[in-house]
């Protein structure tokens, strides 16, 4: 009897086992669940600013307030909730003479501890610096301005998509290589110290206004920090509206009215003792993808803010998240090697069940209490905020985006949204 109930829990869960793999594998990837979670504990009412996060903290600069006024040029920094802290907490960094003068329409990217920042517009029009970018450094909080060391540079521009990498680096040489073997080694001396701010990386803006015009620049450019030189790369199609750009790998994707278009880049990395980068070089012409679902609103002003992250769900599965003020889209990219959403994938194909790698579709939306936000609920997506910014909350969720503000029928907001996207 021992032995026959012994055989009876084994096929069981041979059997539990076997329906559990078909469900993962019948199971679809799209579309995701997006829970959002209102930030209102602290009140900065922004548009047209920038945010970005680094190490759970967001970092809120320029923009304009109530009544159109020019915010400062001071930052403000807003630490977000975590698992073990329910609220929120603010800190006003005050401006120094090393800051940027104050601006709106500008565009910012993150590297590392470092928030870069370039253009936009001041009280008096749009800011010419010949090319300059500002650094803002999260660990030490304070400023500094690269300029360009040699080449042409792009003119000034507003509402300029902004992406960053942190390729190329130096390569991290250890101190005891070519030390010959009889002599002793000081452990301490084997790693080389970590890297100093602003000396690698790339900044990429792309498109804009430029020169007050009514259409929106198709110039893409790209900023290699070692050398502090500009090149322009190859541009996408013309943008229509307000262009979002990220990076996924060494993958410039950019998403530019109802197209997605991306190009491959590769980063000559340098050593200590070598001659700095000059910036990407691409190793194919821009591609597209399918269109995005037709029945998505997308805006088509330049100064309506859009925002394309990439996100993860996990075991390797990967996503692009497109924002606007009106809803919530999600690209699937090709899945990570080697890894549960890759062995899907091939289930799938080997089924012949589609899956669906460069397919767009919208989320799913739910309140923080886990209820289904209906179509045609002004809670959906961000509520309809023009002009909001928006940036990746590393330290929380590999799905996980913060957004600051924006304008909802002519006020502006001083609140956030936290949401969540995931399966």
């Amino acid at each position: 009897m021992a032995e026959a109930a012994g055989v009876l829990y084994a096929v069981e869960h041979l059997v539990e086992g076997g329906l559990a793999l078909a469900k993962g594998i019948y199971d679809p990837t799209l579309p995701l669940k997006a829970t959002t979670r209102p930030i209102n504990d602290v009140k900065l009412p922004r548009v047209y600013h920038s945010v970005s996060e680094v190490k759970g903290r967001a970092y809120v600069f320029g923009g304009k307030t109530d009544e159109d006024q020019l915010a400062d040029n001071a930052m403000h920094m807003i630490i977000l909730p975590s698992s073990g802290i329910e609220s929120t907490d603010y800190q006003r960094l005050g401006p120094t003479s090393e800051s940027p003068p104050a601006r709106y329409g500008h565009s910012s990217a993150v590297i590392d501890d470092q928030i870069y920042v370039f253009g936009g517009s001041g009280a008096q029009g749009p800011l010419e610096e010949k090319g300059r970018v500002w650094v803002f450094d999260t660990d030490t909080n304070s400023w500094s301005s690269l300029d360009a060391a040699v080449g042409d540079v792009p003119k000034s521009r507003m509402w300029a998509a902004a992406a960053a990498s942190s390729e190329p680096k130096p390569e991290h040489r250890r101190t005891d290589d070519n030390v010959a073997p009889q002599y002793p080694l000081d452990p301490a001396k084997m790693v080389p110290e970590p890297l100093s701010p602003s000396v690698y990386g790339t900044f990429v803006v792309y498109g804009g206004t430029v020169d007050n015009e009514a259409s929106s620049s198709p110039e893409l450019w790209a900023f290699d920090i070692a050398s502090r030189t500009w090149n322009q790369l190859p541009s996408p199609p013309a943008p229509t509206g307000s262009p979002s750009i990220t990076f996924h790998n060494n993958r410039l994707y950019a998403v530019s009215g109802t197209s997605t278009h991306y190009i491959d880049l590769s980063f000559s990395g340098c050593s200590y003792t070598d001659k700095p980068t000059t910036g990407p070089t691409t190793l194919s012409p821009w591609s597209s993808l399918p269109l995005s679902a037709p029945d998505l609103q997308i805006p088509t002003s330049s100064s309506s803010a859009t925002s394309l992250l990439p996100i993860t769900t996990g075991q390797g599965r990967n996503y692009l998240l497109h924002i606007t003020p009106s809803c919530l889209t999600t690209l699937q990219l090709t899945s990570s090697a080697t890894t549960a959403a890759s062995l899907k994938d091939r289930a799938r194909d080997a089924i012949s069940k589609k899956n669906a790698t460069h397919e767009w579709a919208e989320v799913r939306y739910y309140n923080n209490e886990g209820v289904l936000i209906q179509e045609g609920q002004k809670e959906r997506g961000v509520g309809g905020r023009e002009g909001f910014s928006a940036t990746k909350v590393k330290e929380i969720d590999g799905g996980c985006v913060f957004i600051w503000g924006g304008v909802v029928d002519g006020k502006v907001k001083g609140d956030g949204l936290l949401i969540e996207v995931g399966k």
